[in-house]
């Protein structure tokens, strides 16, 4: 599949719009045994795109992500919204994972963004010592509208569309 056209800013912005509208990702990570795992998570994300969760030892994506490194994350439209329930609205990106440190001056800038999901909740998560941050960084991604109509994702903010052209 190559690229075409640099996208319109109405398709950038429908981009932003869409990726606003969640406050939960579903997670794809590699267990030990190296077959693949799908969970989820609420997350928060920072001024360069990167996504955090903030996820318990006693999880298996958790373990999976701090052995591997690697995740998938997909944010899909509803089934309920969707026009076409075999072309959902769809993001999904490869990311690079790695653990921020507790109490550093990152770590307490990312919890006030998750204090804002649920304060009261994240009061209590917070002292739970299995608990721990990760910071999902993709690396590439993949913006999917409906057939014919997907654009990859790129740049250092993953800000940059193209449009995929199955055609050429």
């Amino acid at each position: 599949m190559n690229q075409s056209a640099t996208p319109s800013a109405k398709i950038i912005t429908e981009y932003s719009t869409f990726l606003a509208k969640f406050s939960s990702l579903q997670l794809s990570t590699i267990g030990e045994n190296g077959r693949p795992e799908s969970s989820y998570a609420p997350f928060v994300v920072d001024q360069n795109n990167n996504y955090y969760i903030y996820v318990s030892a006693l999880a298996r994506h958790t373990g999976n992500l701090l052995n591997d490194g690697r995740a998938g994350i997909m944010l899909i439209e509803a089934e309920a919204e969707a026009e076409n329930i075999f072309a959902r609205k769809r993001v999904t990106f490869e990311c690079d994972t790695e653990a921020v440190v507790r109490e550093t001056e990152d770590w307490r800038e990312i919890m006030l963004l998750f204090d804002q999901l649920s304060a009261e909740l994240m009061e209590t998560l917070r002292r739970l010592p299995d608990f721990q941050l990760l910071r999902l960084r993709p690396k590439s991604g993949l913006f999917v509208k409906g057939f014919g109509k997907a654009y990859q994702i790129s740049g250092s903010r993953m800000n940059e569309l193209s449009h995929v052209n199955p055609r050429k």
